[in-house]
Formats: structure tokens, sequence, C-alpha cells
């Protein structure tokens, strides 16, 4: 246990040593890449893409972002909280950015497993929603003119 919180340690510290002060989120949803967000910023870019009209970034200057989910049955619990959700028929991972850091707010599976993960700002710990078929990736070693790449990412 000993090694591994040292190994863990150390990766943290080389992560923090690779930064570039930028920290962005990659949105995947079905293995297609379908938002690009600065984590600092707020900024973002919606790429084209089969699903990009299930996106809704109307709320991106608060950190609310609405994103595709493969789970969309009942979105009542939702609706009940989210105004904004309930009166534009949202389905789909409501995606929360604050303090720099991404998280689950909300989503639908069979045991909300999504929403038990922590906020993220590190490329070690991704978002990964495997019910709803989405995978949201930390970069932190990408500069400021790599933010919006080309059509192909990696």
């Amino acid at each position: 246990m000993i090694f591994g919180l040292i190994l863990l340690f150390g990766f943290k510290l080389y992560e923090n040593s690779h930064k570039t002060g930028s920290v962005f989120a990659q949105v995947t949803y079905k293995d297609e890449l379908v938002l690009m967000i600065d984590l600092d910023s707020l900024e973002y870019k919606l790429y084209d893409s089969a699903y990009k009209d299930l996106v809704n970034v109307e709320l991106a200057a608060e950190g609310i972002f609405y994103v595709p989910g493969t789970t969309t049955t009942d979105m009542q619990e939702l609706y009940l909280t989210d105004d904004f959700a309930r009166e534009n028929l949202i389905v789909g991972v409501k995606l929360l950015i604050s303090d720099g850091k991404i998280e689950v707010a909300y989503q639908e599976s069979p045991r909300n497993i999504c929403e038990l993960q922590r906020a993220t700002n590190s490329n070690l710990e991704p978002l990964v929603c495997l019910p709803n078929e989405l995978v949201v990736t930390v970069l932190t070693s990408l500069s400021s003119d790599e933010f919006i790449p080309d059509s192909v990412l990696e």
C-alpha cells in the first residue's frame, strides 16, 4: 500500500511538472469526439459529429454542459431540479465545471455510478460513464494553440 501511494505521488508530481498552464476536457461519446472544453476559461469547441445536435452549450458561461448519453429513458429527476433542462427537454448527461474541475452532475444509469466519481482536473483520473458510452479525458499537456485541433485530435 505504501508503494502504491509513493507511485501515485510520483505520477502526480510528473503530471504537475508537465502541465502547460491550460487544462482541457475532451468529451467523447460512442468513441467520437463531440466537445472540448477549457476548464479555466470555459471556452469550448463543439465538433462536427453525428451527435452535434445532442450537445447543449447554452449555459457554458455558468460551467454547465449537456452532452448525449445512451441511457436517457427517464429524465424526471433532472427536470425536478433543473428548470433549463426541463424547459428544453434535454436528455443525456449534465457536466458541471467549477474551480477548474469537471464532474458528472447528472446522468441516468442503473446504479448512478457515473455521478459517484469525484470532480477531476487530472489526466490520471478520467470520468468514465460506460452505461452512457461517455468518456471525459482531461488533457494537461496541450498548449493553447492546440486547443482547437484540426479534424483529428490524436
